[in-house]
């Protein structure tokens, strides 16, 4: 009976052990996320400010281009 209860101790110390290492390796994963997220945050936010100069920029070359066409024209 008692090498019983020390094949079960054993076991439980085993599944202990693995689950502080699932813990450990979620936490490691979870602040990996957040560093990506960090980054990926500033990379959305960088290249909308670009699209938004990029695409103030056509839209003056395009004024532009559309009244010499008229004053071409005209």
């Amino acid at each position: 009976m008692s090498g019983d209860n020390t094949e079960l101790t054993r076991a439980l110390g085993r599944i202990e052990g693995k689950l502080d290492m699932i813990v450990a390796s979620q936490s490691s994963l979870n602040e990996r996320m957040d560093n990506m997220d960090s980054r990926l945050r500033h990379v959305e936010q960088q290249a909308a400010k670009v699209g938004a100069i990029s695409g103030g920029i056509v839209a003056v070359g395009t004024a532009l281009a559309v009244e010499m066409v008229k004053r071409a024209l005209l």
